[in-house]
């Protein structure tokens, strides 16, 4: 398990550094891949396939490299990013329902608990956390979106750690829960493709 564990860790890494300077945009990393003839899909292939894996692991910020990553090479990584995430989250969520009776997954359910407690102000966060809370048992797919796309997410494991919790809860049927977050993860990208929103932070 502990063998596994710093496994998943290292390619998480691995995944986050590649993100991370990958999403320099077409500055060092375009000149590099031009200098090598290098294919844009496949590296868009390689890049959206670690990406989902990075979006799988609670508390790292994959969706705002990814939208960096959107915004400098526009429409085909907009399109594979977008793609990517729904599968992402789907690694998360299998990930919890593999792994639902470790004791992380419950200091992670106690992490998320923690939260909605202290959700006591008035911005759209607190509010959103307080409504999905009451509202989780009996509409959790609702409830699922509106966690996905609150302000400030990585509060309770971003992506990743949401992932984790629907597939430890039991409440989600996987091909349902793949499905809805289809849509649920395209209004950026949608966004993008208009031309409304640049993905800049």
């Amino acid at each position: 398990m502990a063998l596994w564990r710093r496994l998943f860790g290292a390619l998480a890494l691995v995944a986050m550094v590649w993100l991370v300077v990958f999403s320099d945009g077409k500055g060092l990393v375009m000149a590099w891949l031009q200098a090598r003839d290098y294919p844009l899909v496949w590296v868009l292939v390689v890049t959206s396939s670690l990406y989902a894996l990075a979006l799988a692991v609670p508390f790292l910020p994959a969706v705002e490299l990814g939208w960096m990553i959107m915004a400098a090479f526009g429409k085909p990584a907009i399109l594979s990013i977008w793609l990517a995430t729904p599968i992402g989250l789907l690694v998360a969520f299998a990930l919890g329902y593999w792994m639902r009776e470790w004791p992380w997954v419950g200091r992670l359910r106690g992490r998320f608990q923690d939260r909605v407690e202290q959700a006591t102000g008035t911005g759209l966060g607190d509010r959103a956390l307080r409504f999905s809370d009451r509202h989780i048992a009996s509409h959790p797919y609702w409830m699922l979106v509106v966690l996905i796309n609150m302000p400030g997410n990585w509060l309770i494991g971003g992506g990743g750690g949401i992932g984790i919790l629907a597939g430890a809860s039991g409440m989600y049927h996987p091909l349902r829960y793949f499905l809805v977050l289809i849509p649920a993860t395209g209004v950026v990208a949608t966004l993008m493709l208009a031309g409304i929103h640049t993905g800049r932070p």
